[in-house]
């Protein structure tokens, strides 16, 4: 290997490593729980853990320092007549799901 391979084979390794390194972002997680319902949300999104909870409006949780749009959510929510349990996972820039009359959203 001659001198001038060198020189170029060496930066393209450190433009490689560089490129790698993930993106961190902010991301809101917010639950509405209509008129008689009330819940609960744990778990993470990009790899950062949250809980939000809601009863008969609206509650938010900040996460902060998230790397990728992976999720995973357990959501426990009820109204005086009935219980719910729900999970939900994926791969998504933002989340909407819902649970009964409880709607999880993160963006």
């Amino acid at each position: 290997m001659n001198k001038l391979t060198r020189a170029l084979v060496i930066p393209a390794a450190v433009i490689v490593l560089a490129a790698a390194a993930p993106t961190r972002s902010v991301k809101t997680a917010t639950l509405v729980c209509k008129p008689g319902w009330r819940g609960q949300a744990v778990g993470q999104y990009g790899g950062v853990g949250f809980a939000v909870s809601c009863n008969n409006g609206r509650g938010t949780e900040r996460i902060a320092g998230t790397a990728g749009s992976a999720y995973a959510v357990r959501m426990g929510v009820e109204s005086d007549a009935v219980g719910v349990d729900c999970a939900f996972s994926g791969d998504a820039p933002t989340v909407h799901e819902t649970c009964a009359e409880v709607r999880l959203t993160i963006r």
